[in-house]
């Protein structure tokens, strides 16, 4: 074999290795930017909640008789959520999922709209957002299997005979609409997504 050839080969694994290390690399910090939430990152969404609300809208939350409700992930997260009882209820409760980047604080608004219904609210923290644990994004797929169990803590703590309607925003539509894929207690009578298509549609062309 001619050195010169030898040396073409040489130069075309070395590019070969470099090019794929790159696209390892590339990947590696495509995946923190897309999939990891730092603790900074979930403080400033929190701040970016309720910054996002009126001063009205918050200061009604800040009244309202809260309790803090817990439940553990599927794969042993702590995650956790706001409830606000209705003194006005007839049976009937919204759990509300945020949107990406945000917390529970989010929904205020829509927390609000509720009670003026008669629906008791629940406002849970997605995983790795606001209090809940984690640092990987569900992006509402392995958030469905966490609003399972949200609705079965409701049922034992409110009783079996309360209807129930799921609302999500962005990620938090996505959460509810896969949540509808799910064998589902007949108290759901009806689930309500906003603006959840894209994020949806994102997390199923990566898997």
């Amino acid at each position: 074999m001619k050195q010169s050839t030898k040396f073409g080969l040489k130069l075309a694994g070395v590019i070969g290795a470099a090019t794929y290390a790159g696209t390892l690399l590339g990947g590696l910090a495509a995946y923190q930017v897309a999939m990891h939430v730092s603790d900074a990152q979930k403080q400033r969404g929190r701040e970016r909640s309720r910054a996002e609300n009126t001063e009205i809208e918050n200061f009604w939350y800040f009244k309202q008789p809260k309790q803090q409700w817990m439940i553990q992930s599927f794969d042993g997260l702590n995650l956790v959520a706001t409830y606000i009882p209705n003194p006005k209820t007839i049976g009937r409760l919204a759990i509300l999922a945020h949107g990406l980047g945000h917390s529970r604080e989010q929904m205020i608004p829509y927390a609000r709209i509720f009670m003026s219904l008669g629906y008791d609210v629940l406002m849970p923290d997605a995983r790795s957002f606001g209090d809940s644990q984690g640092h990987t994004i569900g992006y509402g797929w392995l958030d469905r299997l966490d609003y399972e169990r949200w609705i079965t803590m409701a049922l034992s703590q409110l009783g079996l005979d309360i209807d129930i309607v799921l609302m999500g925003i962005s990620m938090g539509a996505a959460t509810v609409m896969a949540t509808s894929g799910e064998p589902l207690p007949e108290n759901v009578k009806a689930i309500v997504e906003d603006s959840g298509m894209r994020i949806f549609m994102m997390k199923r062309s990566s898997d």
